[in-house]
């Protein structure tokens, strides 16, 4: 095969009609970056690149073993399309970090030195990058200033070319060394061995494929007619699209955390120990689950430095879920660097407190169900009496899928004596659970330390101004929390029942905004936290040892407005994003 030596001049009209049908766009749009190129290791030949390749065994014969094996040139001849071939002689060719017995990896391996485009030298530039069939992108360093008299100035993801080949149906470069891309997020992710089995399957299994009928080619009939299909999927991940972040997607730079199966199980037992503590049943592991899944992304790349557990940062995923530093622990000395960013391996974690708690709510009817000790204990009265349980107004009604059916039960109260002017109530929040035998128990709850919203319900139009007050139990003392509140169950629905909306995020686990778009206009009707108390108040650790401690609300009138009783409804304590 003869050989002839060009120069390649930039602006070569020559050089651009040989490829007018792929590389003019490339040629315009690369045209501020052009060099001129004078170099004997220039060449061009009257064959394709896999004839080339062929005749030039003695020098190629690897090279075109990896590419033939895994249908490279088979795929050319389909796509009939101008490509950049990136080849090894056989005096440099060496397979390393990959199993030759994974036939999926050396199909990777191959297809990471060939692109859909046609570049020659003096459409190269410094920084430029190149998508190849592997999906991923291969970086090109260039010299500018020496480029011209030595080709061997361009790189392609580190390895230098000493030739460049121009065939009938393409470029072809010769490098030092094989090209190696580092795996994608999604790579290492489904390459993660079984002890992380439960992560895997968490990202996964968030997604699905679709069948790709335009892309893919008919390649026969079965025996009941059906076309069969060279298979294209479009793969699809609902979890990852809303948030338009694709963890095999090389325009990304993102962080990663990796969970094991040990370090999950660990968080969840750590997790029922505290809800048992706290006298709160089990948490729904799906919930919990999902606040992993929301947690391991971010859309940023972040540095050992600001991962390390004192760096103190409050991270924010790409569903904005908290991850602190102080509190997490991640391996700051095994960094798994990938194409679109890196991963960290979590060593140890703990599931925040308003994950574990979405929010705790219950009701002042359960007085009903209290005998006379309870009632004394849990509801301690100056100038109320005659309690009685009532639902004056009726349940919204209910609608599959969205919410239930909801009891507006209210505790009612009359006042001992109206000339007194006055009223309080010292109440301690408690829940009321049935055993198998239909029988009530009624515990007190437990509230961990750690900042909190308070919302709660009454009825509307009673005209009364109220103070409400927090109180920790510490043995037998009350720790005041904060100043008290003053509000004002007026005329609007803030506070009438659970009817409220005036609170952001004031709705069920579970009621998607979205979703239920059609069902907005009475989602006020329906479960919400109430009307707003305390913005935030900080339940103190009042045993020095993290442990929960019962509370008491004080609600208190000094002027009763000519009302002759009141009623309460409920209480709500939502966990702020500080409560980690």
């Amino acid at each position: 095969m003869e050989m002839k030596n060009m120069k390649w001049m930039m602006v070569s009209a020559i050089s651009l009609l040989a490829f007018s049908s792929c590389s003019d766009e490339w040629d315009s749009h690369y045209e501020e970056n052009k060099i001129v190129v004078n170099n004997d290791a220039l060449s061009e030949v009257a064959m394709t690149s896999e004839a080339f390749l062929q005749q030039h065994a003695a020098e190629y014969s690897s090279m075109y073993q990896l590419l033939s094996e895994n249908d490279v040139f088979v795929k050319l001849q389909e796509k009939n399309l101008l490509h950049t071939l990136l080849v090894v002689k056989n005096e440099s060719f060496a397979i390393e970090g990959v199993d030759e017995s994974d036939s999926v990896a050396m199909k990777t391996l191959a297809n990471s030195h060939i692109s859909d485009i046609a570049l020659p030298p003096s459409n190269l530039y410094d920084g430029q990058r190149i998508m190849m069939w592997h999906q991923k992108f291969v970086s090109v360093a260039m010299d500018t200033a020496k480029v011209s008299t030595d080709v061997s100035r361009i790189s392609f993801g580190g390895r230098a070319v000493s030739e460049v080949i121009k065939t009938t149906n393409g470029y072809i470069y010769v490098i030092d060394n094989l090209i190696h891309t580092p795996k994608s997020m999604k790579d290492l992710i489904e390459g993660l061995g079984d002890e992380y089995s439960i992560f895997k399957d968490l990202v996964l299994s968030s997604g699905g494929k679709e069948f790709d009928k335009e892309h893919s080619k008919p390649i026969g009939v079965d025996p009941t007619g059906n076309t069969i299909y060279d298979t294209v999927w479009i793969y699809t991940n609902e979890f990852f699209d809303a948030k338009n972040f694709s963890l095999d997607s090389e325009s990304l730079t993102a962080t990663a955390l990796l969970f094991s199966d040990d370090v999950i199980n660990k968080a969840m037992a750590d997790a029922d120990v505290k809800l048992k503590a706290w006298n709160q049943d089990e948490r729904d592991r799906e919930v919990l689950r999902r606040w992993i899944l929301e947690v391991a992304f971010f859309n940023k790349e972040y540095s050992a430095a600001e991962m390390s557990n004192g760096a103190a940062s409050r991270l924010s995923s790409i569903y904005n879920r908290q991850w602190w530093t102080d509190v997490q622990s991640v391996d700051l000395g095994n960094v798994e660097e990938v194409s679109n960013g890196v991963a960290y391996y979590v060593t140890d974690f703990r599931i925040p407190n308003n994950v574990l708690m979405y929010r705790l709510k219950d009701y002042y009817h359960h007085y009903e169900v209290c005998d006379d000790i309870e009632k004394g204990k849990y509801f301690k009265a100056t100038n109320l009496s005659d309690f009685s349980c009532s639902t004056d107004v009726a349940a919204w009604t209910p609608l599959v899928g969205v919410w239930p059916e909801v009891e507006n039960r209210a505790l009612n109260a009359k006042y001992t004596d109206v000339d007194a002017g006055m009223f309080a109530l010292d109440f301690t929040p408690i829940k009321c659970t049935v055993d198998e035998e239909g029988a009530y128990k009624i515990s007190p709850y437990l509230i961990p330390p750690g900042t909190y919203r308070l919302a709660m319900g009454f009825k509307q139009g009673l005209g009364l101004e109220i103070q409400v007050e927090v109180l920790a139990k510490n043995g037998e003392n009350l720790v005041s929390v904060a100043e008290p509140a003053v509000i004002t169950l007026g005329t609007t629905t803030t506070y009438h029942y659970d009817r409220g909306n005036t609170l952001s995020n004031c709705y069920p686990e579970g009621y998607n905004e979205v979703r239920n778009e059609l069902t907005h206009s009475k989602k006020g009707n329906y479960d919400t936290d109430g009307g707003p108390v305390y913005d935030e108040i900080t339940i103190p650790d009042v045993n020095d040892d993290g442990s929960a401690t019962e509370i008491v609300i004080r609600v208190k009138c000094e002027n009763l407005a000519g009302t002759t009783k009141t009623m309460f409804h409920h209480w709500c304590l939502r966990p702020t994003e500080d409560n980690y």
